[in-house]
């Protein structure tokens, strides 16, 4: 049986997504959500994207957020995805403030000036944090900020934490020497100690408030242009380990900068661009 469905493409720094809009339709059956992200996020034979976007009525709320990947799972969270919707649901409610329920819990979006800002929440960095996502034995409260890997032949150390989605942040001196995709690869692909996979960020410090990063996404399988919970947790990181002083810092990311603030509790603050790119409809045997 084919069913149409109408999506809305919207993109933050490069990082792409298809918006389906369910707040006031039929829910579509999460088998078919996950089938339709493996299906039309092929750039080749489909549309393209890094990801699918369903939204839901969510009492209280402005809507609910569901993010299915490539690789046909739902994700946590996604710092540019939610400005997508943010900058969408701001454009049909007539408003310049939304609050999107996650799961990761409840994302304030504000707007600012052409630019949308998320209270992404605290950056979590004890193991009991990261304890869904891996299984490195040790106590509840151990800081993961130091933590050793290895991948494509090489030792790393770096730092493992939640920003929304679990984030492994390693500094390096030359960001463009570094692949990328066979790194990322080979700690993602360590289901052992990440069962469910997990994030890889390499970072460049380019200045007392600026870094420049790359992002390895699980559950895409591949860099991406950029990633709002990276950018958050390689500032973060880089602040609290003293790479670069407290305040707004200024993430590059291949697609474009962003912001990120830290306060003393570790809540981060994420301000950037999202842009309509079109909408249209597709046919999908289901």
């Amino acid at each position: 049986m084919k069913r149409e469905f109408r999506f809305i493409k919207f993109q933050g720094c490069g990082n792409d997504f298809l918006i389906f809009d369910e707040t006031n339709a039929r829910k579509t059956p999460d088998r078919i959500r996950s089938k339709l992200a493996r299906m039309l996020t092929d750039r080749h034979f489909q549309i393209g994207a890094d990801g699918l976007m369903f939204l839901e009525k969510a009492k209280g709320f402005d809507c609910s957020m569901r993010l299915f990947e490539p690789a046909g799972n739902e994700a946590v969270m996604c710092g540019n995805g939610i400005r997508c919707i943010a900058a969408f649901m701001m454009e049909k409610l007539g408003t310049d403030e939304v609050d999107i329920l996650t799961r990761d819990g409840v994302k304030h979006i504000s707007m600012i000036g052409d630019e949308y800002r998320v209270e992404m929440g605290q950056v979590r960095t004890k193991r009991a944090d990261l304890k869904p996502y891996m299984t490195d034995k040790g106590g509840r409260n151990d800081s993961m900020m130091s933590q050793s890997f290895r991948a494509a032949a090489k030792a790393y150390r770096g730092s493992i934490v939640n920003s929304g989605e679990p984030h492994i942040v390693i500094r390096t001196r030359n960001l463009g020497a570094v692949n990328m995709k066979a790194v990322g690869e080979s700690i993602n692909e360590n289901r052992e100690r990440f069962p469910h996979g997990v994030n890889v960020n390499f970072v460049q410090v380019t200045g007392r408030h600026s870094v420049k990063i790359r992002t390895y996404e699980r559950g895409v399988y591949d860099e991406t242009m950029a990633c709002g919970t990276g950018a958050t947790a390689c500032a973060a990181v880089a602040m609290i380990l003293g790479w670069v002083a407290r305040g707004e810092v200024k993430v590059l990311t291949r697609g474009g900068p962003l912001r990120i603030e830290l306060d003393s509790d570790n809540r981060a603050l994420m301000t950037g661009p999202a842009k309509r790119v079109y909408s249209g409809t597709v046919s999908v045997e289901v």
